[in-house]
């Protein structure tokens, strides 16, 4: 079981996932996982019920001992924080929301249309932007997530440059400090491969520039799925690696039994 495939970006039908947690388990095994981390949204729109949550994950992990390790993260998001921190084995911290000027939570990852509609409420794109790699520093800063979720998720609408240019200068600063923040809170940064699966991106989070940035600081990086199906749960894992090779990377930060370790990114792995 050690040295298996693992990803700790998973979601169920506990909150947007298409299957149930076992389902996912199941696929997990059939593929070669030895170890499977959930993270349910903590979202500050969609409730989620933490206590069922928990008892559900905790109790397939006892059944599933000795077969595969399943760990119980959360994926929370900057607006909503668990009070339950201590329940979990980790965090994922992600930026899904913007206060907009009425007080109104506007959605990061909408769909294209309401994104570009909504950001005359947050300033334009330009606030937007600044707006948003601030509140990643905040969200690492201050809650002091494991993982930094799709870090560069403002993208994720702007295909062919169409709201905001990303290799300008000034773009590329607010990003960086971002993640420099994130670096300085002691965060695994996640290769995100979600957006790929899906179809809406043709390269996972973050950037080249910023993983070469982040490997250049000796920052920690981890591959997820970010997978909402079975069908996802490996997708571009190989490719990942072989990206972060040319990032710089030389080991990556996987999970084992509940934790992140460190381990070489030539460790064979398959997808």
């Amino acid at each position: 079981m050690s040295g298996g495939l693992s990803g700790s970006h998973n979601h169920t039908t506990f909150c947007d996932g298409g299957n149930t947690p076992r389902e996912m388990i199941e696929a997990a095994l059939a593929l070669g996982f030895s170890d499977i981390g959930f993270s349910a949204h903590k979202d500050p729109v969609i409730p989620l019920d933490e206590e069922a949550y928990l008892a559900a994950l905790r109790a397939l992990q006892a059944a599933y001992a000795g077969r595969i390790r399943v760990a119980v993260g959360l994926e929370q998001d900057r607006e909503a924080p668990t009070a339950r921190r201590a329940d979990y084995d980790y965090i994922i911290g992600s930026v899904h929301y913007l206060p907009a000027a009425d007080g109104a939570l506007c959605a990061v990852d909408d769909q294209p249309a309401r994104f570009a509609a909504n950001l005359p409420r947050l300033g334009g794109a330009g606030a937007a932007v600044k707006a948003y790699y601030a509140a990643v520093a905040d969200c690492a800063g201050r809650w002091r997530p494991q993982v930094i979720g799709h870090f560069d998720l403002i993208c994720k609408n702007n295909a062919g440059g169409c709201l905001f240019d990303e290799n300008a200068s000034a773009y590329r600063r607010l990003a960086l400090e971002a993640l420099d923040a994130c670096i300085d809170a002691g965060c695994i940064v996640e290769l995100n491969t979600g957006g790929l699966f899906r179809g809406y991106r043709r390269r996972p989070y973050p950037a080249l520039f910023l993983l070469r940035h982040l490997a250049r600081r000796g920052g920690r990086v981890t591959i997820n799925a970010d997978a909402h199906e079975t069908a996802a749960l490996d997708y571009w894992f190989a490719p990942g690696r072989v990206l972060l090779r040319r990032a710089g990377f030389d080991s990556l930060a996987v999970l084992r039994d509940g934790k992140f370790v460190d381990e070489p990114l030539e460790s064979p792995q398959t997808s």
